[in-house]
């Protein structure tokens, strides 16, 4: 079976960056995004990039937060570009400054991901269709 690569990059605080493409009712933006294996949704969305996208609100979710605590949080309807593939996910919005990739999202996608640390890249591979 074909796979298709998404490379992104590897920050300096150790963190990989995957670039994507969101879009809402309104608008699409690009954007790069902290692939992040202990957020377990697919998606978290900062407000600014969230609200010109003119997503639907679909939920309120709680979620917990690293330090136990727990944060209500909106819940809506968004679909990820990767390539050619569109997929239908929800997303969380906050007032966070960076967009996070979680495991929700890897699992829709059948995804393998890769850290290249010696390259500072980051291999998000997918099958194709």
């Amino acid at each position: 079976m074909e796979r298709m690569e998404l490379v992104g990059r590897i920050d300096e605080h150790g963190q990989p960056w995957l670039p994507i493409t969101v879009r809402g009712f309104r608008s699409e933006v690009s954007i790069a995004a902290i692939l992040d294996t202990g957020f377990t949704w697919a998606l978290l969305l900062p407000i600014s990039i969230a609200v010109p996208l003119g997503l639907e609100l679909v939920d309120f979710r709680p979620m917990e937060l690293p330090d136990g605590s727990i944060k209500h949080l909106f819940a809506f309807a968004i679909r990820v570009v990767i390539g050619d593939r569109e997929i239908p996910c929800v997303c969380l919005v906050t007032e966070t400054d960076a967009p996070l990739i979680g495991t929700m999202l890897l699992q829709l996608l059948n995804a393998t991901v890769t850290l290249r640390f010696a390259e500072k890249s980051v291999v998000l591979s997918i099958p194709n269709g």
